[in-house]
């Protein structure tokens, strides 16, 4: 790159009075703990945590952010059309769960993201490729539409583990002091150890296919008027699956729950080739 192209790139972050530190040459913004210390990475962010992004746009982290307190969040998101690439990195609180059974302080005020003000919330959030642990609350929460979390792993949070108004896929919650995740749609992800029900499927009609839930002190799985096809359920503290019908079962291995599927109400449930075992 030449020196008149540096020079250029120099005077438009000083121009947008935004620290050129920030971002990449493709133009996404990179948070990492001392850019969050200093603030600015949108309009109206303050020093220190949270970290407020009101701006549409790309962001990445390209280092850990570490929150101390448990009722501080770590990353509110306040602007639309937002995707956030973890990268890779973590973002940590101080709350220490312990497993076997899993046990966890009670829950606080702060998150690790968060995109849940007024409802709905902020519309079409991405939230990509990291790991949430040990925050006060949620590990992620967002109640705006269009909402997406791929490739996350939230353990060890005092409240929930992930709860979005849309999409789970390839991630996971592990050892959450609440339910694991809450979705409307829930794919190829796993809920593990958690306090309560390992995955929760929306009642405005979800899916839930290709899960593990296992080991969790509640419901493996609860279905609100799902289609729940090919998950593995094994050894929750209570029922496989507890369905609101008319909801559709099938194909799923339940094993060695209290009890395999339950319904909450009168109406018919569809329910085929589930492999089921006390």
């Amino acid at each position: 790159m030449s020196h008149y192209t540096w020079k250029r790139i120099a005077w438009s972050c000083v121009l947008a009075v935004t620290p050129c530190s920030l971002f990449a040459v493709d133009g996404v913004v990179l948070i990492d703990q001392s850019h969050a210390l200093a603030g600015n990475i949108t309009p109206g962010d303050t020093p220190g945590f949270p970290v407020t992004i009101s701006q549409p746009g790309s962001y990445k982290l390209s280092g850990n952010l570490t929150v101390a307190d448990a009722d501080t969040t770590a990353i509110l998101i306040t602007g639309e059309f937002v995707t956030l690439d973890l990268n890779g990195f973590s973002i940590s609180g101080p709350v220490v769960c312990t497993q076997f059974p899993t046990t966890c302080p009670a829950a606080g005020k702060g998150s690790g993201i968060q995109a849940n003000m007024g409802f709905p919330g902020p519309r079409a959030i991405r939230i990509l490729n990291g790991t949430v642990h040990g925050m006060g609350n949620f590990g992620i929460v967002m109640s705006g539409d269009s909402t997406f979390v791929e490739g996350v792993s939230a353990d060890g949070n005092a409240g929930g583990g992930i709860e979005v108004a849309g999409t789970v896929v390839r991630s996971g919650a592990s050892g959450n002091g609440a339910f694991g995740i809450l979705a409307v749609t829930v794919l190829n992800s796993n809920a593990t150890e958690n306090v309560g029900d390992g995955i929760i499927l929306d009642a405005s009609g979800g899916v839930g296919m290709d899960n593990v839930a296992s080991f969790n002190g509640g419901r493996g799985i609860l279905a609100q008027n799902a289609t729940v096809t090919g998950n593995a359920i094994v050894r929750n503290n209570g029922a496989g699956i507890s369905a609101i019908c008319p909801s559709s079962i099938s194909n799923n291995m339940i094993a060695s729950n209290p009890t395999s599927i339950t319904f909450t109400n009168s109406e018919p449930c569809s329910l085929l080739n589930n492999a089921t075992r006390p």
